[in-house]
């Protein structure tokens, strides 16, 4: 099957990472996958090393844009067109539409669907199948009626067991390269470093801990300058280590996952990642996080934009360290619904029900 993905997204995020990863799985499973993206940009620049990566500029309102997408369509003459973000839903699913090749939609946040007509038609006209990248997100699309629950397939970010190996673990290493006490107590989160992904209240939350042993890792692309003065409290025990290619190793370290997300969220990566280095997972009850972390089963929720709430709940779970239960729970759940072979295989089945309705 030749498939085409497209994606504005520019910056190095969970959903432009788990796009190269899954063209990487979908490569290897014999199937021609061609990634079109910003050109000039960090996912432009890390993609187009692995991935067969075809650059594009999404210029705004210029009809121009429109041409050169049928243009490129016509040269790369894929089976399926499987867009991921506004801007390429709209322009490459017009290009798709008018050239006659199916269409499949990515919806990878649990952002409110447009209730006007035209914001609408995005999904009722440029779609033939959705994948959604969680229960919640896939619910939003049936109930705001633009997608069948028979054309929605949940496609959480596959993950890379090989590299997210529990038993490869290695915290005294992090520790010793970051220069810690081998006695410290390793808290930490992965996102970029947006007020979305509540950093502040997670540092706020931090600071009220009062444990002079607990250091916060937090690891991610962006700057750090607008987070770092609310961590003065804790002096010296707050690291941003920037975007890691080996988060792996980062997380791996760590005692407890924070996330601390305030709004919109899909089925963070992160999280999924956590999960399956077996790490105990604190996150805020927003978005599709709930879909995965289920409160004292697979992991911990508070409200989002709770500082006490995230505190406490920081301060017990390093006190008392949650059962192995909770832990196999998790490690469970993402083994069976989130390897990169589920994940792809899904993708596979959403491609041929695209196709079958759409001809």
């Amino acid at each position: 099957m030749r498939i085409v993905h497209t994606e504005t997204v520019k910056s190095l995020s969970g959903q432009t990472l788990r796009l190269i990863a899954e063209a990487q799985a979908l490569s290897a499973a014999g199937h021609a996958c061609t990634v079109v993206g910003p050109a000039g940009t960090d996912f432009h620049r890390r993609a187009e090393k692995s991935i067969d990566f075809r650059p594009f500029r999404f210029a705004k309102r210029d009809p121009r844009s429109l041409a050169r997408a049928r243009s490129l369509l016509r040269e790369l003459d894929p089976d399926v067109v499987h867009t991921h973000s506004s801007r390429d839903a709209w322009l490459f699913g017009l290009a798709a539409r008018s050239l006659g090749i199916p269409i499949v939609r990515g919806r990878h946040i649990a952002r409110p669907l447009p209730r006007s007509p035209l914001g609408r038609l995005v999904h009722t006209r440029l779609a033939d199948a959705f994948t959604a990248s969680g229960e919640t997100i896939a619910r939003m699309l049936i109930e705001a009626r633009v997608a069948k629950p028979e054309a929605v397939w949940v496609t959480p970010a596959g993950i890379d067991f090989e590299r997210f190996d529990w038993r490869a673990r290695d915290p005294a290493a992090l520790r010793d390269e970051l220069g810690l006490d081998p006695r410290a107590r390793l808290v930490g989160t992965a996102c970029n470093l947006r007020a979305q992904k509540g950093v502040g209240t997670l540092l706020d939350a931090f600071c009220e801990l009062n444990d002079e042993r607990a250091v916060l890792l937090v690891a991610g692309k962006g700057d750090p300058a607008p987070f770092a003065a609310r961590s003065g409290c804790a002096a010296g025990r707050v690291r941003f280590l920037g975007f890691r290619d080996d988060i792996q190793r980062v997380i791996g370290a760590l005692e407890l996952f924070v996330l601390a997300s305030r709004t919109d969220e899909g089925v963070p990566q992160a999280i999924l990642q956590a999960m399956a280095l077996r790490v105990p997972v604190l996150a805020s009850r927003v978005g599709g996080i709930p879909d995965v972390v289920r409160d004292g089963e697979t992991g911990f929720l508070v409200p989002p934009d709770d500082v006490e709430a995230l505190s406490t709940a920081m301060r017990r779970l390093l006190a008392a360290p949650p059962p192995e239960a909770i832990l196999d729970a998790a490690w469970s759940l993402v083994r069976e619904q989130c390897s990169l072979d589920a994940v792809v295989a899904r993708y596979l089945e959403a491609y041929a029900y695209a196709g079958s309705v759409s001809s």
